[in-house]
């Protein structure tokens, strides 16, 4: 059963990306996680509203990578939690 943990990240600026590597016993097969923060003003030049913007910049994601969640939006920016795909 997946457990839940919480780590503090440093403060990030947007386009800063951290990639949070898990490493398990028994060679056990563990997806990566990625942490980004998506900028509503500098990422946007058509000055999409945030919903349509995530949905812009989802389909930019490359495709070993899924969004695991989006967190609230704070000063423009919005933070975003990728999980990769593990190839079984």
């Amino acid at each position: 059963m997946p457990k839940e943990i919480k780590i503090l990240l440093p403060d990030s600026s947007a386009n800063e990306i951290f990639d949070i590597l898990i490493k398990g016993s028994y060679n056990k097969n563990i997806p990566s996680y990625r942490f980004e923060i998506w900028d509503l003003e500098k990422d946007n030049p058509d000055n999409l509203l945030a919903a349509n913007f995530i949905i812009q910049k989802i389909k930019t994601i490359e495709k070993d990578w899924i969004i695991a969640e989006v967190f609230k939006e704070e000063n423009k920016k919005i933070p975003i939690l990728l999980k990769q795909k593990l190839n079984n």
